[in-house]
């Protein structure tokens, strides 16, 4: 894999051109056609992804029917979260025109970073402060479909008698 490929990406741009190096060597190409199902919702997550070409969605089940939660191009990473808490994934991943994506399975990077731990420390704390940006950014969505949730089933108030003078 080429390095260059991982040169953009925000939680790699503390490493020097060796760390790049060390870490690219353990990642594994996959190309992904149009439409097709990266990641679905609910099921066991295993690799750490980065978009290197194309555009990924991430969606969500909500009341049966799937909801964009966010898009993501060159660059843009996802499964995180399993990285840190294992468990099944949170939303579905569909490549939206031809993709390609570097991965890396957990245990391969858990290994790594405990091998070279101050790449593994630049890592997670840009891996951490990317996903304090996207909880950030959640919990604002959150606050402003709660509130415009309930001012649509808002009653309206009477107005008061008018004064009679």
């Amino acid at each position: 894999m080429d390095v260059e490929l991982l040169r953009n990406v925000s939680i790699l741009r503390k490493l020097t051109e060796e760390e790049l190096r060390a870490l690219c060597a353990l990642m594994l190409i996959r190309e992904v056609n149009t439409k097709e199902r990266i990641i679905e919702e609910g099921t066991p997550v295993k690799n750490f992804s980065i978009v290197t070409e194309g555009v990924v969605h991430i969606r969500r089940m909500a009341n049966k029917r799937e909801m964009l939660l966010g898009r993501l191009g060159p660059g843009g990473f996802f499964g995180e979260i399993n990285l840190f808490d294992p468990g099944v994934a949170t939303a579905s991943i569909y490549a939206m025109k031809p993709t390609k994506l570097a991965y890396i399975d957990y245990e391969a990077f858990h290994q790594f970073m405990e091998s070279n731990t101050v790449v593994g420390y630049k890592i997670v704390s840009s891996m951490m402060t990317e996903m304090a940006r996207r909880l950030r950014q959640t919990s604002a969505r959150l606050v402003n479909t709660a509130y415009w949730s309930s001012a649509e089933g808002a009653i309206p108030h009477p107005s008061p008698p008018a004064a009679q003078g």
